[in-house]
């Protein structure tokens, strides 16, 4: 699933991933659960479907919070944020960009082995900002930086799912 995606051949690679994903949840299994999210929320991005992709990455959130995975984490909430920003919720994408610098910190260097990533995090960023203003993105970012990642995860994953 991941070669079809990076090859553009998105219709099979959903396909892949929904038949992984339906596999793992009928077995408990989250770990590769996760990376089926993952993959479902890249393709979801990729076809302009913000909506979808903001739920399939936080289910993978949940899948790697469950499991204790913080370099899945980090991963996570760079595809959150993307997909956030590209739903127009400028000010929590920016608290999942900033959690998740924190996390890339914590586990080593950002995107390691995700260099589809890279393009996703640099287009939602600057959307981020767009929505924002390059004040209010800063001072937005300045905060969330300041915070604890563990508590921003908490309220992107349990806390209200709409505002910008």
């Amino acid at each position: 699933m991941f070669a079809l995606t990076a090859e553009g051949l998105l219709d099979e690679a959903r396909r892949a991933a929904e038949e992984l994903r339906h596999g793992c949840v009928a077995r408990g299994e989250w770990w590769t659960r996760s990376y089926a999210d993952y993959q479902l929320s890249l393709i979801a991005l990729f076809e302009d479907r913000a909506e979808d992709a903001t739920a399939h990455a936080l289910s993978m959130l949940d899948g790697k919070r469950h499991i204790g995975d913080s370099f899945g984490i980090a991963l996570g909430l760079d595809l959150l944020a993307s997909a956030l920003a590209a739903q127009g919720a400028g000010e929590r994408a920016v608290a999942a960009y900033a959690a998740g610098e924190t996390y890339w910190s914590a586990v080593g260097h950002p995107q390691r082995g995700t260099p589809e990533l890279g393009p996703v995090r640099a287009r939602y960023e600057d959307t981020a900002r767009s929505l924002l203003g390059d004040d209010r993105y800063e001072q937005a970012l300045l905060h969330s930086a300041l915070s604890d990642p563990e508590t921003i995860l908490h309220h992107l994953l349990d806390g209200p799912r709409g505002g910008s």
